[in-house]
Formats: structure tokens, sequence, C-alpha cells
């Protein structure tokens, strides 16, 4: 059985988290906000954790006893699928971060129909040099005290556009401020475009971008990244992007942006 914890000790932590998994090690070392479960709270040998920005699980560690295994898997039907169902979500979505471990997780569900998407992992290490280009009738800011002062006294319409996404993923705004970064697009004093750090481990922060179905393809996505990038790199951190292989929109924009391809992931999911 697999127990829910909230933190863990810095040396129960090494065993489950993966550097280019910052979404899923970040909530494991307590950074960004998520639910994790771990067979042993000492010694953890697997994890299953639940990223609410990303929207699906991810397994972590790789086991090399059979019976941990097994006991995974029983949680794994026993209470998780119950869980899920409870909440109307029929379907469970994960990706499993060993390649070691992933031959014995996908041999738990061999009974099910396992629908699967390639993920690419893209990152930016350098700055960008040359001049932004905002697009006409838009404004970048910097999410700071200063802007969320601003946001909480009204001078800016659509606020829970940005703030669903702060604090889904951090919580409170101090959290976010200390470890995190995001720019909004402004348009007529609404905002329509926000770019923000979602999770955080050690110092690699994903990405997520989102933006009004109105006011895309004018170039937004491309500005807003640029902000971010400089800022990240500023302050001693690498921005990560993550994206599957059917969204051609984000494909299109983290390429044009000038980030690398570090490595190709799989993403699965099934009806429970």
């Amino acid at each position: 059985m697999l127990l829910k914890v909230n933190e863990l000790s810095s040396k129960a932590i090494v065993n489950i988290t993966y550097n280019d998994s910052p979404s899923f090690s970040g909530i494991v070392a307590g950074e960004c906000k998520g639910d994790m479960w771990v067979d042993d709270i000492e010694n953890p040998n697997i994890a299953l954790v639940a990223s609410f920005a990303v929207g699906s699980f991810s397994i972590l560690g790789e086991p090399t006893d059979i019976e941990v295994y097994n006991k995974f898997k029983a949680f794994i039907i026993e209470n998780m699928f119950c869980e899920l169902k409870s909440k109307g979500i029929d379907y469970f979505e994960f990706s499993i971060e060993s390649e070691k471990a992933k031959p014995y997780i996908l041999e738990m569900f061999n009974n099910k129909a396992i629908q699967i998407e390639d993920e690419y992992v893209f990152r930016k290490n350098d700055k960008y040099t040359e001049s932004f280009i905002v697009p006409d009738g838009y404004e970048i800011y910097k999410v700071d005290s200063e802007f969320l002062k601003k946001l909480e006294s009204g001078v800016f319409d659509n606020q829970e556009f940005l703030l669903e996404c702060l604090l889904e993923s951090w919580g409170t705004y101090n959290d976010f401020l200390k470890k995190s970064v995001a720019f909004v697009a402004v348009n007529q004093n609404r905002i329509v475009a926000v770019i923000i750090g979602t999770a955080r481990f050690k110092n690699i922060i994903p990405i997520d971008i989102e933006i009004e179905d109105s006011h895309r393809k004018k170039g937004l996505a491309l500005a807003l990244t640029r902000h971010f990038v400089n800022e990240c790199i500023d302050n001693g951190l690498i921005a990560q992007w993550d994206c599957v292989d059917s969204n051609i929109a984000s494909k299109r924009t983290v390429e044009k942006a000038g980030f690398k391809l570090l490595k190709k992931n799989t993403i699965y999911w099934f009806k429970i």
C-alpha cells in the first residue's frame, strides 16, 4: 500500500527525483503544489505524483524488487482508480520517468487498451539579445509584487485568467514570488495571455502559456517567451518547455523561440 505524504526528507527525495522532470520532481521536493504517494516514507522506491498544472500523473523511481511493483499495482487498481472514478474521471493518464521501470509498469496494465503520444522536452540556456517586438495593441508586464497589488485593486480585467494558473501551482503569492516567474500580455486593461513557471526543481522551471482564443496567432506566445527566458537567465534559472506531438502550435512556437530538444518522453492513458 502506498501512503499519501506532503513532505519527505532530503535523503528520501534523492531516490525518486529526476532533473528533466521538474513538474513532478518539484512536487516530491516540496517546491510546488501537487499530490504524492510513496511506498516507504524513509526510503521510497516508487512514487505516484499528480500535478494539477500538468493535469496527469507520473510514476517515479526504479525498484528492483518485483514485490514493490505488485503492491504498487494493487494500490493503483484498488485505490487510485476508485478515487478517480469518484471524481467523475474515467481514465488514467501517466508518464514513467525511469526507462528501467517502464517495462514493469506497462506490464501491470497489459489488459488495458493503452493509448500513447510522444512528448518533447525543450530547454533554452541563453538569453535573447535582439530587440523584443511586442504586437501592436498589447503591453507586457512582469508579474511581481507591484503587479499583484494592482491586480488586487482591480486595475486589470480578467484577473482570474492569471490567478487560476498561479494559485493552482503555488498556493500563495509569496511562494510564487520566491520560486517562479510570470508575465502577462494586456489588451485594453484586460489580461489576455499568461506565461508562467508552473513548478520548480532545483533551477529548472517548466513553462505554461495560456492565450485567449481571440488573441491567438498575433505573436504573443513568442513575445512572452522571450521576456520569460531572459528573466530566468538573469536569475540563474533555466526555462523548460514540454509539448505533446499533437500540439502543432506549441511545437512551432518553441522551435521559433530557439529552444533545443533535450529528450522525448511518452505519455500513456487508458480507460479505467
